[in-house]
């Protein structure tokens, strides 16, 4: 085997067992503002395995504490904010030429636009609108991006600083959707791959710490800045997340959302990628007597025909795999899989859901990577501050952030039951040579490319619903 290759597999391991989906950072913190310090209560039916703890002395006393403050990666309005967003969602460092970018923490700057590859091999340039008053809000919580821990952020509550690592995952995967609503992205005292990797062989791991952050950053982002500057009025609210963020926000969910009408009437959707949320086998969610169900009154987002309405206030929630064709997913494989009774993983398929298809219509995907701009890469490090996370993937040297390609692949909702428990992912069809090597990637599936296979179809799906939403809730 190549080193490439043992690099690959190595980095393969390590993202299954990070997929385990939990809460480390890095350290000082700017970007910040005031939080309650609260506690999360324990766990039921997210990401957080049987295993996790808080850190821990030798007396099993906690070494965490709250956060004072809210460290923010990115928050309209604050100063030199990274994501380039003002108090209204407006470009803060408007382009000379009309231009939206994003500025890394080192001072380089990113395009948002695409190259679109054509099916003749053309390329051809497609600028990003800069946003324009967007009137709904994202709340973003980023997937598992930290090598090692950092053994100050495990200890009383100093915060965690915002990282390139950390912004480079926001760009990657809700850098578009930019242009629909205000991005709110909180840093969090996240599980580090090499924790997972020990965690995931039985060593006690803090899951705790980083949903206590997501946690108190959400109550912050709720009574602070959720309400329009203009309107005065609660706004939508959008939650992304993927891996790790999936896992926090999840549990953000379940304690402040699910069964809360006040909170849920706000909710225009939540796209939760790369993680374990379940549902009754056939259904959509708990119905209130179900612990088995990730959410008990919050539905996966589902649409009867072309000429319903987009639905809102749902989940649209996958694990990507791009298998060998004519197998199943295989009893090993990070994602996708439940052992419980009665029961199965979500799987929402955002393009057949814009066309009012069934999620099991194999359906062409609108699908956007990140180029080496986009990443702050270069010809010695092309994936540049994600290198550790895209490491198999093949990044374009385009001028652009991303290289579009639309209807290369396709993708459907896939079910099996086997002796196993269940088994339900998105089914990745097409697109030959754009994913890894099979034999090392069917564990993991495309996981760290689940934003991307479908990100076209992801933008235009949360602008939909935030049409939809807005005509049911006039300011």
């Amino acid at each position: 085997m190549s080193r490439s290759r043992i690099l690959l597999a190595l980095g393969a391991l390590s993202l299954t067992l990070a997929a385990a989906v939990i809460p480390t950072g890095t350290s000082a913190a700017p970007n910040s503002t005031p939080n309650s310090a609260t506690n999360i209560a324990a766990n039921t039916a997210t990401n957080i395995p049987a295993n996790t703890t808080s850190t821990a002395d030798a007396a099993g006393k906690s070494l965490t504490s709250p956060l004072k403050e809210t460290v923010w990666l990115c928050r309209p309005g604050i100063a030199t904010n990274p994501c380039n967003q003002d108090l209204a969602g407006n470009p803060q460092r408007p382009g000379p030429d009309g231009t939206f970018s994003a500025r890394y923490l080192n001072g380089a700057t990113t395009t948002l636009d695409a190259t679109s590859v054509r099916a003749d091999g053309s390329r051809v340039p497609e600028p990003f609108a800069a946003p324009a008053n967007p009137q709904i809000d994202c709340f973003y919580a980023y997937p598992t991006v930290d090598l090692l821990p950092n053994p100050l952020l495990r200890i009383g509550s100093l915060p965690p600083s915002p990282s390139n690592s950390a912004l480079a995952a926001a760009l990657d995967q809700i850098g578009r959707f930019a242009g629909t609503c205000r991005v709110f992205a909180p840093m969090y005292r996240q599980a580090s791959f090499s924790e997972l990797l020990v965690g995931g062989l039985g060593v006690p791991l803090d899951a705790e710490t980083g949903s206590r952050d997501v946690l108190d950053a959400w109550r912050d982002y709720w009574a602070n800045h959720n309400t329009d500057p203009v309107t005065h009025q609660r706004r939508g609210v959008v939650l992304l997340g993927h891996s790790q963020g999936t896992g926090v926000l999840s549990r953000v969910m379940q304690q402040e959302i699910d069964g809360n009408p006040a909170v849920q009437d706000r909710l225009v959707s939540a796209v939760l990628l790369g993680g374990y949320l379940q549902v009754p086998i056939g259904g959509t969610q708990g119905g209130g007597a179900d612990p088995a169900s990730t959410f008990q009154h919050i539905p996966t987002c589902v649409r009867s025909g072309p000429q319903a309405p987009i639905p809102t206030g749902c989940v649209v929630a996958y694990n990507s795999y791009a298998l060998p064709p004519g197998g199943g997913l295989p009893a090993g494989s990070a994602f996708g899989r439940t052992p419980i009774p009665g029961h199965q993983m979500m799987c929402v398929n955002p393009a057949a859901l814009l066309r009012g298809t069934a999620a099991d219509t194999a359906t062409p995907l609108d699908m956007y990577m990140p180029t080496r701009r986009l990443m702050d890469g270069n010809w010695l490090n092309p994936r540049g501050h994600l290198a550790h996370v895209l490491s198999a993937y093949e990044l374009a040297d385009d001028p652009s952030g991303y290289t579009r390609y639309q209807d290369r692949i396709s993708g459907k909702c896939a079910f099996t039951q086997d002796a196993n428990g269940t088994a339900t992912w998105f089914d990745i069809t097409g697109g030959a040579g754009m994913f890894p090597d099979s034999g090392l990637s069917v564990p993991l599936g495309t996981h760290t490319v689940d934003y991307n296979v479908a990100m076209g179809d992801l933008t235009a799906l949360i602008a939909a619903q935030a049409n939809t939403w807005r005509a049911a809730h006039p300011a």
